[in-house]
């Protein structure tokens, strides 16, 4: 619920019309932990700049054992990727404790972080290291067992689990389309814009019960269109967006259910695992300098 309902919105800015309160609210993910700060920089300044961009956006890295970007190399085991994918999320949970911690302490996540971070990256590499001490050691002293530890992996688990989910599905499935190049907008089509490529980058499921429970995920193209509107308001904007996408032929993905992206989602995992180039996958290439 931190995750998804308050420290997402906050560190976009979109609880509050005070920063502070932003600032505050979005310092929640530290607590759980995470990093505001490697957040805002992964996932603000990189993720919704240039969604399923296959060089810029750090979402599209994946791992050796996930091939989310078809300029990856294809490797033989990729073509079960789509039955072991959803069980690796689990793991994510414990991921973002290690990865944020390194990330802040070195300054980088794909790409480096601002100089003038520094004193920011320091208060929240003690912030990490009081989540460590929080949720290892203090434990492990008041009941030194190894059975201390193996109760507080489920925490991580569903919670890693959760935020990946709904990240995931949303920007992987069948036909969804990549870009090349989004550092800036093409001069003679309409695909180059970027309302276009933010719309046919994501995907929505599901409706208002679901937004109240995850933060607004569901809602992924209004999201990445209105990043700093409260998720509460998508359910009430989405079909506005949805008639205007429709007059201007600009494709855009809803699923009715769960059940339906996740099958989606796999068709689109099968695809990058089975083919070098996938056959399912829409590609904006580059627009050539005259």
């Amino acid at each position: 619920w931190i995750g998804l309902n308050v420290q997402h919105d906050a560190n976009h800015g979109a609880v509050s019309r005070y920063p502070g309160v932003n600032r505050v609210l979005g310092m929640s993910q530290n607590w759980i932990g995470g990093s505001a700060l490697s957040w805002v920089h992964q996932h603000v300044v990189q993720h919704h700049l240039h969604t399923n961009d296959v060089n810029l956006d750090p979402d599209m890295a994946g791992s050796s054992y996930i091939r989310l970007n078809p300029l990856k190399p294809l490797m033989g085991y990729h073509i079960v990727q789509h039955i072991y994918f959803f069980g690796l999320l689990a793991v994510y949970g414990f991921s973002v404790v290690i990865q944020s911690f390194l990330q802040v302490l070195y300054g980088a996540h794909h790409t480096a972080m601002s100089p003038l971070l520094v004193p920011h990256r320091i208060f929240e590499s003690f912030m990490s290291v009081f989540f460590i001490c929080r949720w290892v050691f203090l434990p492990l002293y008041q009941v030194p067992q190894l059975s201390t530890i193996w109760s507080t992996l489920p925490m991580y688990m569903v919670a890693g689990y959760y935020l990946a989910f709904f990240f995931s599905i949303s920007h992987n499935f069948k036909d969804v389309y990549m870009m090349e190049d989004t550092t800036r907008e093409a001069s003679n089509h309409k695909n180059g814009t970027f309302l276009y490529k933010q719309v046919v980058s994501s995907s929505n499921v599901g409706g208002p019960i679901l937004c109240f429970f995850n933060g607004g995920l569901n809602y992924q193209i209004e999201h990445h269109l209105f990043p700093r509107i409260s998720h509460c308001h998508y359910p009430v904007i989405a079909p506005i967006v949805r008639e205007y996408c429709k007059e201007k032929s600009i494709p855009y993905v809803h699923f009715d259910t769960i059940a339906e992206n996740i099958r989606s989602c796999a068709l689109h995992l099968l695809d990058l695992g089975s083919h070098q180039t996938p056959k399912n996958v829409h590609f904006i290439q580059k627009e050539k300098s005259q």
